[in-house]
């Protein structure tokens, strides 16, 4: 299954599972004494006979949540287990030396699982609250642990050649939803993108589907497709817009956005030249250097 960094993917797992009659339970780290590869929240979905999505620590403790949880489903009664530092499974230990709580939810709601999927579809946030004996769409009681779910980060880019396909390739690897923008047809039909959009005419740009969660990228070394799209991605909720480019080309572009009427505050919100790595001129150490800077600036947000 391909990773989502959402958490769609442990959802869905989960509500596939109970559509076909097989029982499911939640395994959620709620609670970190130390260190730990995964923040609170992250989670594991677990069906009955064994399968599973999601990932908690990384791989030292799944066996034994894996088992865990199959073991609530048999008791129809879920929990919080202790593992590592403190826990009383002497055998399972984090190589860290940390502990973690994990707690175990039988019998989902799937009504609750469903709103969730198709809110995240929708590309809007959600939460759902986790206790011991069940999954539900608001906190039961005070000790429910709520586990918020955002979409996944949107990149919109636009391009030519191994610039665009090389960043979609990675993009979609991530996880990331990734919208392509090419006059150049072979280039879309190159990235493994979740939508691509054919830019005929830089008179006449399509709707574009840009939120507070989108990163616009423009890897054109084209005025009249920057003097095109700029504006709009400027003006968007997006929270980053950048463009390659070095210090001349950035001078030459801010002039044009002025002559497009854009606001200095507007101009100032374009990152150029792009990426944490300067002045590349490798497609793939680009779009390494891209993929960094938006994860960067979507942390800060």
């Amino acid at each position: 299954m391909r990773f989502d960094p959402s958490g769609a993917d442990v959802l869905s797992f989960a509500l596939d599972a109970m559509e076909r009659g097989v029982q499911v339970a939640f395994a959620t780290l709620v609670n970190i004494d130390g260190s730990s590869p995964r923040a609170t929240g992250a989670q594991i979905a677990i069906s009955q006979d064994g399968g599973h999505a999601g990932s908690i620590s990384s791989g030292c403790l799944e066996r034994a949540i894996i088992d865990e949880a199959r073991q609530s489903i048999a008791r129809g009664e879920g929990g919080v287990v202790r593992y590592g530092k403190g826990s009383p499974f002497v055998d399972v230990a984090l190589p860290c030396g940390s502990g973690v709580d994990i707690l175990f939810s039988v019998t989902p709601d799937k009504s609750a699982l469903k709103t969730a999927i198709v809110s995240l579809q929708e590309r809007k946030p959600i939460s759902l609250a986790f206790a011991a004996s069940g999954v539900f769409d608001k906190a039961k009681t005070p000790d429910d642990f709520i586990r918020r779910y955002e979409p996944a980060l949107r990149i919109i880019a636009a391009g030519f050649g191994p610039e665009l396909t090389v960043l979609a390739s990675l993009a979609h690897a991530a996880g990331f939803d990734f919208c392509a923008l090419s006059p150049d047809d072979a280039a879309l039909r190159a990235c493994a993108t979740s939508q691509t959009i054919h830019l005929a005419s830089s008179s006449a740009v399509q709707e574009i589907e840009i939120d507070s969660r989108s990163a616009c990228v423009l890897l054109f070394h084209d005025r009249e497709w920057e003097r095109a799209l700029a504006p709009r991605f400027l003006r968007s909720p997006a929270f980053y817009v950048g463009a390659v480019g070095g210090r001349k080309t950035a001078a030459a572009r801010r002039e044009m956005l002025i002559d497009e009427g854009l606001a200095p505050s507007e101009i100032d919100r374009l990152a150029a030249p792009i990426g944490l790595v300067p002045m590349t001129r490798d497609p793939a150490a680009l779009a390494v250097s891209i993929l960094a800077e938006i994860v960067a600036q979507a942390r800060d947000q």
